[in-house]
Formats: structure tokens, sequence, C-alpha cells
């Protein structure tokens, strides 16, 4: 799967803003321990390459990538008694082996946002950069040279190729037993399928990023748990989930009239779990030109795999909107806007709605669209409970897509920790034709806009979830659906809403469905013919209601919620509406 990023170069203001239309851009060995004695070579974790030659150690920390000159000790050339002695030498000048310490990496990043701003993207040779996307996926790293002892870990660490449009070398530490081990660059680590290279074509490449496999499915297993991979993005599964939606590590002023900052991470520190650990910890270090970031990730495996995330940022200069657990989605079609697109799915999204837990306690569900025009939505609150972007529908005959398995996609919720203070949940719908670009983005931006100088610094957990299920107990809003009604006669022209309510206490309250009602509101235009009734098939109520314009304004907020007699049954549902 490639990574996907917007350009975005408009912006609005307000609560519900819409722009002009835009253009998106689609972003679609064994380490070498740091050790005294320089005639040492590192052995393998795991012991699980012998044809593979092993890895000279290296005297010194570095996030300089190394050449497969440097990894291929079977090449090393006989050195005379003279050089010997230089050896020795330079060994006994760096007798001790560097330590890790998490506040090294905080140290780091507070160094760095000190410092000139150096771009990390380099040209890659031309065989590489020019890679389609179907042929980067064919490099696929052998699974035999996996990090980490199995006898010890259920983990296993696998690298990225550079290629495509992943050009910026990452630095890939091994924390061993406290110690700091650099894993230098080695293409024979890669098989490169039918692309026609090998791994003797690069030399001097940096890695492109990591993944961390897990047994989620069964105890035999090997499944994808979690990629970094292309800028800050990350991704995140659990039991029985299938590659879908990314987070980030940060947002910098996305959909701002000077277009997006894009940070990433260009080193990492994974600590080697011992036998037993049910968690596995990353540390990475992020940079761009204003902003630099040292982060800690507790990942936990499961059912629903959960990272726990701490974030130090420090700022070189002002930024006008920072946005804080960054999730990107993609919504191409559903139910309630198939616009005019020939294919034989009938849904296609890696999310369906936003969902907001905001700090009064009040659950939203705003459902996502492909708009015509670039549209942003914000969401005042104060010490947010929770939001995520949530895939819903789980039918796969709605997507019928053996490939994507949209169905079967996770949907991500973020928790956070202590008071995050006033500020607004910003969901960004950016106009795209194709499922290629991941053009929904939903943030944290706080009221108070970093200076430079600043810092910040703030924890929050990612859960991988299915359909959000078990956040709350009270009916989901399930289904959105929407039909434009021409003028006739004396009747003006309208749109009506059909909406599916399902879950919580439903079952419950539907017996006496004389006293269930909707409470549906407007800011604009007016609302008739509200009807509740139950739905035998689905399950739950559906509730139908007609939005009429009656004025000048060109957009409504809508909002409805399911109440009996004066019980609130269900979550909020809310929409923007273009007349």
């Amino acid at each position: 799967m490639s990574v996907k990023h917007v350009l975005l170069v408009a912006i609005a203001t307000g609560t519900i803003l819409f722009g002009a239309p835009i253009a998106t851009m689609a972003q679609t060995s064994d380490p070498a321990a740091v050790k005294s004695d320089a005639t040492e070579t590192a052995t393998d974790p795991a012991a699980q390459a012998p044809s593979e030659p092993a890895t000279p150690a290296v005297t010194s920390e570095t996030t300089t990538p190394q050449t497969q000159e440097d990894v291929d000790a079977g090449d090393v050339a006989p050195v005379s008694s003279d050089e010997e002695k230089s050896a020795d030498a330079a060994k006994t000048a760096v007798s001790a082996p560097v330590m890790f310490d998490p506040a090294m990496v905080i140290d780091r990043a507070r160094n760095l946002a000190q410092a000139p701003f150096e771009n990390p993207h380099r040209e890659l040779p031309e065989a590489l950069a020019n890679l389609g996307t179907d042929e980067y996926e064919q490099i696929r790293f052998k699974s035999q040279r996996a990090f980490f002892n199995p006898d010890n870990s259920d983990f296993s660490l696998e690298l990225f190729h550079p290629g495509n449009m992943y050009d910026v070398p990452v630095a890939i530490n091994l924390v061993r037993d406290g110690e700091i081990q650099v894993i230098p660059f080695s293409a024979g680590l890669f098989d490169f399928g039918k692309t026609g290279l090998s791994a003797n074509d690069f030399s001097t490449q940096g890695y492109a990023g990591f993944r961390l496999r897990y047994p989620l499915s069964n105890v035999g297993s090997s499944d994808e748990l979690t990629r970094f991979l292309g800028a800050s993005y990350f991704r995140l599964q659990g039991e029985g989930q299938s590659i879908g939606q990314m987070a980030r590590g940060v947002a910098i002023d996305l959909a701002g009239p000077t277009g997006e900052e894009i940070p990433v991470f260009k080193e990492f520190w994974i600590v080697e779990p011992q036998k037993g650990d049910q968690t596995i910890t990353v540390y990475g270090l992020l940079d761009s030109e204003r902003v630099t970031g040292a982060f800690q990730f507790e990942i936990m495996p499961g059912n629903r795999s959960q990272a726990d995330v701490k974030a130090n940022l420090f700022f070189r200069d002002g930024v006008e909107k920072i946005g804080i657990a960054p999730l990107n989605g993609m919504f191409l079609f559903g139910e309630q806007r198939r616009r005019s697109f020939d294919d034989y799915r009938g849904e296609v999204h890696s999310s369906d709605g936003l969902l907001i837990n905001n700090g009064r306690g009040e659950w939203l569900w705003r459902p996502l669209d492909n708009p015509v025009h670039l549209q942003m939505s914000s969401f005042l609150d104060e010490n947010p409970i929770g939001f995520g972007l949530l895939q819903r529908d789980r039918d796969f005959d709605h997507y019928q897509d053996l490939d994507r398995r949209f169905d079967r996609q996770p949907g991500y919720w973020v928790k956070p920790k202590g008071n995050w203070g006033k500020g607004h949940v910003e969901l960004v719908e950016i106009p795209s034709p194709s499922e290629t670009n991941d053009n929904i983005v939903a943030y944290w931006v706080p009221e108070t806009k970093p200076v430079a100088g600043g810092e910040m610094e703030l924890e929050y957990s990612i859960t991988a979830t299915r359909d959000g299920g078990g956040l709350h107990d009270l009916a989901q809003a399930t289904d959105t659906r929407l039909m434009r009604m021409a003028a006739q006669g004396d009747d003006a022209a309208r749109t009506r809403f059909v909406l599916n309510f399902a879950g919580g206490d439903l079952d419950y309250f539907i017996r006496d469905i004389k006293n269930l009602r909707a409470d549906v509101s407007a800011s604009d235009g007016t609302i008739e013919n509200i009807r509740v009734m139950a739905d035998p098939e689905n399950g739950g109520v559906r509730v139908f209601f007609d939005l009429i314009s009656d004025s000048d304004a060109t957009s409504s907020n809508l909002r409805v919620f399911l109440l009996h007699k004066d019980k609130v049954l269900s979550e909020t549902w809310t929409m923007p509406w273009v007349f």
C-alpha cells in the first residue's frame, strides 16, 4: 500500500466552510553493535540467516546509512600490522557502548529545533525513483531475515527498501539490553521480485521505514501489527483487520493558504522485546521546517490493538495551525453520495464517519463525504474525551471488494490523556476522483498557536477498532441516505433524508414507538415531514425528514437524535448541507 498525502492550497474559516475546487497530490541484516572492540562482529539476533555475511561493528552512533561494502564483511581486505595498531588505538578511544535513554531522543529533538532545517529528501537512483506503486510493492523484505529471536518474542521486525515516493533515508536502531545497535543498510535483505533490480544495484541507500509483525490471528500466524512508512505516517491493525487508514505524527498548516508542511520521522529506536512481553516500544525523531518532535509509542497487539503515544514538540518558528493526533482516511463514495462513479462496488471508503465525544459528554456522529469543493468542519470543544474516523459498515456485500477488503479495515479512535484545553476537532474533506487519494483528515487543533522557541507535550492513545462498538451504550447512526426532490405544484424543492439508528436500548424502547421521537434541527432552512418508524429488516428505527431552502443561505448545519419521552437514546447525527 502506498502512502498518500495531499497538498492543500485553499482555506476558509468558520464552523462549516466551502472552498473552490483544488488539486490533490497522492502521497500515495544484523544490526551493528556500538561496541568498544572494533574487531568484533555483531551476531544475528536470531541466527536466522547463516548464508548472509555477518556485519562488522561500528564504533559510534550514526544516522548515516552504511554502504553495501560496509555490510558485506566477506569482502574485507587483509590489514598490515601498522593498520592493526591503528585499529587498536581507535577501539580504545570508544571503549564504552552507547546506552539508550528516552531522554536522549527528547534532547535530540530540542537541539534539532535550535539548528537550521536541512531538507531530508534526497534524489534516489533513477531505477528506484521511477518505480511505480505496483513495482515498488514487489520489493519485499526476506521474512527469514526478520529481527528478534522467535524463541524470546512473538514480535518480529522487517524493513522497507527506498523507492517510488519514499526518498527520505530513515535511520533504524535496535535497543538491545539497553544498548543502541545501528542497523546498517543492506540491499541483500530484500527480494526484488520481478522489478529487474537486484541487491547489487544499490550500495548507499538508507531504509524507508519498518514494519512490526505479531501473531494476531492465531499462535502460528505472522500478521502485520504496525508499519511506519513515509513522512510521519503509521498504521495499526488488530485481529482480523486489514491494511486501511493511517495516523500521523503531526499535521502542520493542513488546508492553509501557504500549503501544508510535511514532517518526517528521520530516525527510530526500537526496543527489542523480552520473553513474554505483550507490548513493544518504539521511539521516533520527527523533523520539519518549523517543528521537531520526540515520540514514544507503546504498542499493544490484540483484538483492538492500541498505541499509547507520548510526544514532545519543539518549534523552530511559529505555526498557524498545528494538528494533533491526525488521522487520514479515504472516502470516494457510499450510500449517501454516489455521484457519477461507474463502479461494480456499492461503496468505496476506508472510513464512513467521524465520531466525537466532546468535553460536555455529547456523542456526535458526522458521516463523511466526497464533496464537490474543499470542505472543512470545525467542532469547538474544551478538553475533548475522544474522536476518531470509524468504518461502521462491515457488510462485505456493500463493498464487493476482495482486494482491499474495506469491510475489514480498522477505524481509529483517539483518546487524549490529561486536559487538552480549548480548541476544536477539525475535519477536512477533499474532492477526489480516485480511491488512490486519502482525502479525509481529522485532528485536534489547540486554541493557543505555537510560537518560535515554544514547546508542547501531550499524550494520547490510538485504538484500532472495528466499528466503534463499546465506546458508548447509545444507539448508533448507521446509515445516511438522501434524495433530492424537484418542486411539484405548490410544493417547493426539497431534499429528503433517511437515517437509520440501531443498537443501544432501541430494541427495548421500540415497543413503545408512539413515544419515540426524533429531534431534528437545521441552522437554516425549514424541516418538514419528520417520521420515525421501526425497521425490522435492518434493526432499530428509520428516521425521515425533508429539508427545504427558504432563505438566501447557501448551506445549513443539520442535527438529529432520538428520544423516548425525555430520555436521549442515540448519539447525535450531524451533517453540513449545501442547498
